[in-house]
């Protein structure tokens, strides 16, 4: 199968309708929310996502009219695409402790870009979410892929990446994009899922991108280090790898080794005290 012959599921009738209204000049918020509603099980995992303690909000969300004037209706439509990403991929044969642990770095994505980078957070949020999302795409597209997976789950992204190309003449890193770039989700998103199997060279500088993608790179990077951390990290890069590319994440965004174990500890336990909520 041709890399172009990829089936990637294109963006749902509800976003549409959503992103049509809120280019309105008088914004229907009651229809948004009426939109929201008609999908019971995206209503629940919305309020879900939100009530996430990576988004810091103070009180307990019961009610997507309460979301929006928390959250505002772009950061709502940031999460609503998050959810719907994975409701798309129901017949990928994946765990959905994958989708949990892409929303985990998708919050410490964003608290790390507000706290670190003059990034949106919500395009952090997003480039956290969707950093694995093309492994359902080459589920649904290669019938050997999950066995693919298994053997080779613990190589470092540069090398996975070759493999997967040698063998099925693409690479999850790249339909990821491929997949940002068809439901309009920014360049920088769709670029910074890209070059992840060369995270560490654009960081020390050796090869050279626009800033944004460059600060979502050392995001992304801490946040499954965090998450990896808690043994939750859906494991798709060795550890070598991934040490080597912390190490470049914390000098580009001028951390020091002591302030990020301290980040990690508190980060974790966060985590912990969402589990056991």
């Amino acid at each position: 199968m041709k890399q172009s012959s990829l089936i990637i599921p294109p963006r749902p009738g509800i976003l549409l309708e959503i992103q049509a209204l809120m280019q309105q000049q008088d914004v229907d918020l009651i229809k948004i929310t009426q939109l929201i509603k008609q999908d019971v099980a995206l209503y629940a995992v919305l309020l879900s996502s939100v009530n996430s303690p990576w988004l810091g909000l103070r009180q307990e969300v019961k009610s997507v009219e309460t979301a929006i004037s928390l959250m505002g209706l772009d950061r709502v439509l940031t999460l609503l695409q998050a959810v719907i990403i994975r409701s798309c991929f129901k017949g990928a044969p994946i765990l959905d402790s994958f989708w949990d642990t892409a929303s985990e770095v998708a919050g410490i994505c964003q608290k790390l870009a507000s706290q670190y980078t003059n990034l949106k957070s919500d395009d952090a949020y997003s480039v956290g979410m969707l950093h694995n999302a093309g492994v359902p795409v080459m589920l649904i597209n290669f019938d050997g892929y999950n066995d693919f997976l298994k053997k080779h789950t613990r190589k470092p992204a540069n090398e996975l990446c070759v493999y997967e190309r040698q063998v099925f003449n693409t690479d999850h890193y790249l339909q990821g994009a491929l997949l940002a770039k068809t439901w309009y989700m920014g360049n920088s998103t769709s670029l910074a899922i890209r070059y992840q199997p060369i995270t560490q060279s654009v960081l020390n500088g050796s090869k050279e991108l626009p800033a944004d993608i460059c600060q979502l790179l050392a995001v992304l990077t801490l946040a499954k280090d965090i998450s990896g951390e808690y043994q939750h990290y859906w494991k798709v890069e060795g550890n070598e790898f991934n040490t080597q590319c912390v190490s470049s994440a914390l000098a580009y965004l001028h951390i020091k080794e002591a302030e990020y174990l301290e980040l990690k500890e508190d980060a974790i336990a966060a985590i912990m005290d969402n589990q056991v909520a």
